[in-house]
């Protein structure tokens, strides 16, 4: 215990004893060695700055003199450019200046040199002043040309303006012209159209619904003198009301026509007389009827052929004039229009080409576009003498810009050949700032070469340190790796031993912790708290198995319990309800024994009852199939009286077959009516083909404004490309985007007026297509009056056909209903019998559902364990051997 005591107190007075002190030991060396490398490296770099003075006290110096010379030759370079993009005089004074400024530079820079580079430099300097000069000169020749070319170009623009403002006044003219005169076509063929549509048409349409009612009507009054039967005198007589009623109509709109007056009174007599009268079977005079209807046809025929005749004079005459009429507008004021827009396409593309030449980048694009435009001057000057001479004045002043010799293309050309020698010049000044450049380079790079020797020097140095730090990094290395394995000695190892002491106690090895005694304060507190821990493991592991000593003993009780119950159940799922358990258990499973022998019990006086409510069932059963073998025997005897039914329906045959007979009477004449409702319809058909013609020479109208829509649009294209060139151009195409906008607003009015044309022309053909639909409406009403015709036709026959299959049928059926109204009456009487006896099952086998509801399981094989002893056995033996 001494000794324990006196190793404690060693370990508190050595430094090293814990690992916070070795490592703090290993951190002390390694700042050391830094400090060693970091001594090393300061000499060396103290070498080197004394290698950097002498570089710049005599090297830099002569590299400045050359860096200065090549920064002058530069903004030489950059004055030069400044006057080849100045863009106007102002632009170019002012490049001028700097060009002075930096001549005077590179002279000063020259003859900062030494004297021998010196005068070798003057005569490229001279030649660089001399290029610039030229250079300016021949600039400023360029911009006075260009001020020419921007002088013919407003000019230009202020001719194209004036002749595009004579041009427009001239269009509006012309689409004033073009507007009245299409008023006045349109207005005719709409009073045409009018009375096409609302008059003869409106009186044809009535004229066939007037001829389709009569023959309808004088159908149904033959009809209905010849049926007996009241309900089809009933759909005859509505049918008869309701095309009067329509005849009255078509009357009165025919009175108001002119066509329509001549025959009016005349039908009227006819209408009156077949207005619907009478009741089934009265005497008609058939022969009266018909001849009625025959004249009325014969007046109703001549006046349908006046009216169509009528109708494809009025068609022709109507094609004929709108024909003339847009002829007529096409060769005038259309034909005046499009020389309007010829000199305007022509106009513009003098403009284009003009513009062309004022942007041309060489004078081979300025030649062709001179060709172009010398083309588009010949073309304008044909118009001289168009509209009176009117536009003479604007023509001659555009002509003349296209003169070879003062035109606009020859100071175009005359700029951009001036624009050449100012590049040439700055070739030559290019050359020669070019040279003194290189030389400066070459007195540089001598520069650049004294620095590299020193910089080689500073280099050596850096080897040497290199190598010294190298024979000091082995030294280190020696340390760390002796450092390395003092910590692995006194740190990792002990850490290990503790870690493998750790996981054995993790996998289950209880056996004691020992030898951490003498190694580090951290590893002896670490051992101690692993003590501890085990001792507690052994603790838990000797109360684990005294509770799994305690589980095995109730596992047991618990299987001898499961297993009486178990056994309890089988016998029960076996039938046997008499088994009850007589085994003792503990306490826990005491109550689940009582339950088991409680619920045998009810169980067993439950199927006692079943099988008494099933030979009640049985009884009643019993009891229906005796009242339905009585209702059997009562039915074949009603089967017998129905023989007697046949002979008392030979007198209604009789009357439905004299009834079948009219109503084929009735089916001839509607036949013929349907006929002379196709012939009707046909002249309908003729009427529509006219129509169509009329409405092909409006699509010819419309073709044609579509060809001025196209000229229109094409005028619209070449305004728009001279906008796009003008915008090219940028402010000495500025004028002609105005004239380009004027043009396009031009177009775009004559694209109205031609659209408007084209909008009373498609309103012309929308009322051409509506009379067509009413001629063919008309023909549809002669369709469906004849289709109405056909459906009565076949009414009639159905009638007939079914009224001679009743003859039979009718008469047998009356009297069977009465038998067997007897019969069913005994049936009725048979059927509250059947009811008690259900009553009484429904009772029993809801009696049998409640105390089957007992059970808490669904249809199994313990349910049906007492009726198979029933089945099987048979009658009440069964049921004492299932009581029992």
């Amino acid at each position: 215990m001494i000794r324990s005591k006196g190793f404690q107190i060693l370990r508190r007075l050595n430094v090293l004893s814990s690992i916070r002190g070795k490592i703090t030991f290993i951190l002390v060396a390694l700042m050391l060695t830094a400090g060693g490398a970091g001594y090393l490296t300061y000499q060396s770099l103290d070498r080197v700055s004394e290698e950097v003075g002498k570089m710049t006290g005599s090297n830099l110096p002569q590299l400045a003199q050359s860096n200065a010379l090549i920064m002058s030759a530069n903004k030489t370079k950059d004055a030069m450019i400044r006057v080849l993009m100045a863009r106007n005089v102002e632009d170019l004074a002012a490049a001028s200046k700097v060009v002075e400024s930096s001549a005077v530079k590179l002279l000063a820079a020259v003859e900062a040199l030494p004297q021998e580079q010196s005068a070798e430099l003057a005569a490229e300097q001279k030649q660089v002043s001399d290029a610039l000069t030229i250079s300016i000169d021949a600039r400023a020749n360029a911009f006075e040309n260009s001020s020419r070319v921007n002088s013919m170009t407003l000019q230009l623009q202020q001719l194209a303006a004036e002749l595009q403002g004579i041009l427009l006044e001239t269009a509006d003219d012309a689409y004033f012209n073009i507007s009245m005169q299409g008023d006045d076509t349109i207005s005719s063929i709409e009073e045409t159209m009018l009375d096409l549509v609302e008059s003869k048409f409106a009186t044809l349409q009535s004229l066939l619904e007037i001829r389709a009612e009569i023959n309808l009507l004088t159908g149904i009054s033959l009809a209905m003198a010849t049926t007996k039967d009241s309900a089809m005198l009933s759909i005859l007589t509505d049918l008869s009301v309701s095309s009067h009623d329509r005849l009255m109509v078509s009357m009165d709109v025919l009175e108001t026509s002119d066509a329509g007056l001549s025959v009016s009174e005349d039908l009227q007599d006819v209408a009156e007389f077949l207005k619907p009268q009478g009741s089934a079977g009265r005497p008609v005079a058939s022969d009266l009827i018909l001849s009625k209807r025959q004249s009325a046809d014969k007046m109703l025929a001549a006046a349908v052929d006046d009216m169509v005749f009528e109708l494809t004079i009025a068609a022709d005459d109507a094609a004929t004039g709108n024909r003339d009429a847009i002829q007529g507008l096409l060769d005038n004021e259309v034909a005046f229009m499009n020389t309007l827009l010829e000199i305007n396409s022509w106009l513009s593309a003098f403009q284009i080409e003009a513009l062309k030449i004022a942007t041309a980048e060489n004078v081979e694009q300025a030649r062709v576009a001179e060709k172009t435009m010398f083309a588009a001057a010949q073309a304008l000057a044909g118009y001289r003498e168009f509209g009176q001479g009117q536009f003479t004045e604007q023509l001659d002043g555009i002509s003349a810009m296209a003169a070879p010799d003062s035109g606009l293309a020859f100071f175009r050309i005359k700029s951009i050949e001036a624009d050449l020698a100012a590049a040439q010049a700055v070739g030559d000044t290019v050359e020669a700032v070019l040279k003194i450049a290189s030389l400066a380079s070459v007195r540089g790079l001598e520069s650049q070469n004294s620095i590299t020797e020193q910089a080689l020097g500073i280099a050596s140095n850096a080897v040497e340190l290199k190598s010294r730090l190298e024979q000091f990094g082995w030294v280190a290395m020696g340390f760390v790796v002796g450092t390395l394995l003092l910590s692995h000695m006194l740190i990792v190892r002990p850490l290990n031993a503790i870690s493998l002491t750790t996981e054995r106690l993790s996998q289950g090895d209880m056996s004691p912790v020992k030898g951490f005694d003498r190694s580090s304060d951290e590893i002896a507190r670490i051992a101690g708290a692993l003590t501890v821990f085990r001792d507690g493991l052994v603790e838990k592991e000797e109360l684990t198995r005294v509770a799994e000593e305690e589980r095995v003993a109730n596992q047991a009780q618990q299987t001898a319990a499961v297993g009486a119950i178990g056994d309890g159940l089988a016998r029960l799922a076996s039938g046997d309800l008499t088994y009850r358990i007589e085994e003792e258990m503990t306490d826990g499973y005491a109550q689940l024994k009582q339950d088991f022998n409680s619920t045998a019990h009810t169980l067993n006086m439950t199927v006692v009852d079943v099988v008494n409510v099933a030979e009640s069932i049985r009884n009643g059963s019993s009891e229906i199939n005796q009242a339905s073998d009585d209702l059997s025997h009562r039915t074949e005897s009603q089967a017998a009286t129905l023989e007697e039914t046949a002979a008392a329906l030979e007198q209604l045959t009789a009357s439905v077959r004299s009834a079948a007979e009219g109503a084929r009477d009735a089916e001839s004449t509607t036949n013929e009516a349907r006929a002379q409702a196709s012939e009707s319809g046909r002249v309908v058909e003729d009427a529509v083909h006219a129509m169509r013609d009329i409405e092909d020479s409006s699509s010819q109208i419309s073709q044609i404004i579509s060809v001025i829509d196209d000229i229109a649009f094409q005028t619209n294209l070449l305004a728009l490309n001279a906008g796009v060139e003008a915008a090219r151009a940028g402010d000495a195409g500025r004028g002609f985007a105005v004239v380009a906008s004027e043009v396009r607003g031009l177009s775009q009015r004559t694209t109205d007026a031609a659209r408007e044309i084209k909008a009373l022309i498609s309103k012309s053909s929308t009322q051409v297509e509506s009379g067509v639909d009413l001629v063919g409406r008309a023909g549809e009403a002669l369709q469906n009056i004849s289709e109405r015709v056909t459906h009565i036709s076949n009414l009639v026959s159905n009638i007939a056909d079914s009224t001679s299959e009743q003859a039979t049928g009718l008469g047998e059926a009356n009297i069977a209903v009465s038998q067997l109204d007897q019969v069913t009456q005994q049936n009725a009487a048979m059927v509250e019998e059947t009811n008690a006896a259900g009553q009484l099952l429904s009772a029993d086998a809801k009696k049998l559902v409640d105390l089957m509801a007992n059970f808490a399981v669904s249809h199994s094989a313990d349910a049906h364990s007492a009726t198979d002893d029933f089945a099987g056995e048979g009658g009440q033996e069964g049921f004492e051997r299932a009581i029992a």
